[in-house]
C-alpha cells in the first residue's frame, strides 16, 4: 500500500518538472509548390548561382547564405546577394553547401525591421541540376549588371532613436548642470 502511495505523487513532481520548461520544437509542413512559371510569378526575386559562404546567424534561428548570382530572371540584378533560410529542414531550412549551383526562389521576409530575401523548403529552390523542367519553364535568364547587392532601404530605426535618447540626456544634465551653479 506504501508503494502506491509514494508512486502518485512521484508522478506529479514528474509532470510539472516536465511542463517547468519545455522543449523547443519547430517542424515544416508545406502544400505542393506550384509549377515553375507561377513560382516565378510570386517570387520577390528568382536567379541561378554559386553558394560562396553559409553563416549561422546568432539572432535568428536561421542562417545567411551568399551567392554568386549567374543568372537572374526577376527581383535582383546584382552579383552577389544574400538569402536567408532555417537553420534545418525543421525550420524549413534548406541545407547549401558551399560551391554548389542552386536555382533560388526567393520572398521578402521582415527581419528585424529590415526586409531580407529568404527561401525555404516550400519554395522551388533546388540544386541547379536538378532544375531542368524548371529551367525549361521560366526560359533564359539574363546576367547580373551590378557588382554589389544594392543597399537596403529599409533602415534599422534603433541607433537613431538611441543617438536622440543620448542627445537629449546630455542637454538634461547640461541644463541641470548650469541650473545647479545658480
Amino acid at each position: 500500500m506504501k508503494k502506491k502511495v509514494l508512486i502518485l505523487p512521484m508522478l506529479l513532481i514528474i509532470l510539472a518538472v516536465m511542463n517547468v520548461k519545455p522543449i523547443l520544437t519547430a517542424a515544416c509542413s508545406c502544400m505542393a509548390p506550384p509549377t515553375a512559371d507561377l513560382a516565378l510569378s510570386e517570387a520577390t526575386a528568382v536567379f541561378s548561382g554559386e553558394v560562396e559562404e553559409v553563416k549561422k546567424n546568432t539572432k535568428d534561428n536561421g542562417k545567411t547564405v551568399i551567392f554568386t548570382v549567374q543568372e537572374t530572371w526577376k527581383g535582383i540584378d546584382s552579383q552577389t546577394i544574400s538569402v536567408f533560410t532555417g537553420n534545418d529542414s525543421a525550420s524549413c531550412g534548406i541545407n547549401f553547401e558551399v560551391g554548389k549551383e542552386y536555382l533560388v526562389y526567393a520572398h521578402t521576409m521582415d527581419s528585424n525591421g529590415k526586409n531580407i530575401l529568404a527561401t525555404t523548403l516550400c519554395d522551388r529552390t533546388a540544386e541547379l541540376a536538378n532544375a531542368t523542367d524548371d529551367l525549361a519553364l521560366i526560359g533564359e535568364g539574363q546576367l547580373p549588371t551590378q557588382t554589389e547587392q544594392p543597399a537596403d532601404s529599409s533602415t534599422n530605426p534603433y541607433y537613431l532613436y538611441a543617438g536622440i535618447v543620448v542627445v537629449v540626456a546630455l542637454i538634461g544634465l547640461f541644463i541641470w548642470k548650469r541650473a545647479k551653479k545658480k
